[in-house]
């Protein structure tokens, strides 16, 4: 089966398309290019975002261009529910995919019982329970810390329905979102390690918020706090699940 692309890229950002374009033609990928909602031109109040909410599970105010790439992946997401193609591979456009990427997702699709997206990449180390061997190289196990950006995942149609139609109003950010799946009523997966690389000569371009001390210090680390203690419950429930179901 081949797989289809979206890569969401901002109009001014041309040397991250030419890359993306380059990687993709390289490997023989199809792709669709989503043109990026750009949060600097969104106008107050923002539709579709709950200020005060994200105020207090964040400890941060309010971040546009967070907001522009949390609208950016569900713009990608209803692209991809628009056509007929029972995956989608959502990349944002400063990653580098694998030579051997498409094999790994198709052996992915052999195991899909027990997964709706699976992350890619991260800019933080995580902690993984394996259950499928991939390659030689690589398995697809479930993650035990945040993965931290959305710069590259595989979604199926179920994953993707649930996140245009459960995940808004934001109230997030995109990457602390996914990682609560559960609360959306799809399951992820990761392969492991996490083959996309991220590439450091393109720089942020979502600046850090100003902090609200006052929920940074409360409310904030109650829910960081709830969502690992549902996170480690609902991982290990996935991998019981996987492996009662192999058997």
């Amino acid at each position: 089966m081949k797989i289809h692309a979206y890569i969401i890229n901002l109009q001014h950002a041309t040397k991250r398309w030419e890359h993306m374009r380059n990687n993709l033609e390289s490997l023989g990928i199809p792709y669709t290019r989503i043109e990026a909602v750009y949060g600097d031109q969104l106008a107050d109040p923002v539709e579709g975002y709950n200020e005060h909410k994200y105020n207090v599970l964040t400890g941060k105010v309010t971040n546009k261009r967070e907001i522009g790439c949390y609208f950016s992946h569900m713009k990608a997401m209803e692209e991809f529910l628009k056509s007929d193609q029972p995956y989608a591979l959502i990349l944002e456009d400063d990653v580098t995919l694998p030579k051997e990427i498409e094999q790994l997702l198709a052996s992915a699709i052999q195991h899909g019982k027990h997964w709706e997206m699976i992350r890619l990449t991260s800019s933080r180390n995580s902690t993984f329970l394996p259950f499928a061997r991939l390659s030689e190289n690589h398995e697809l196990a479930y993650n035990l810390r945040v993965l931290k950006n959305t710069g590259a995942y595989f979604v199926n149609r179920h994953a993707a329905r649930c996140c245009t139609t459960k995940m808004l109003p934001m109230c997030l950010p995109y990457d602390v979102a996914l990682d609560r799946d559960w609360d959306y009523g799809f399951k992820t997966a990761c392969i492991a390690p996490l083959p996309v690389k991220l590439e450091a000569e393109f720089p942020g371009q979502i600046p850090r918020a100003k902090r609200i001390y006052f929920y940074r210090a409360t409310t904030f680390h109650l829910f960081h706090l709830l969502t690992w203690f549902e996170r480690r419950f609902h991982r290990y429930r996935y991998l019981r699940d996987a492996r009662t179901r192999r058997r």
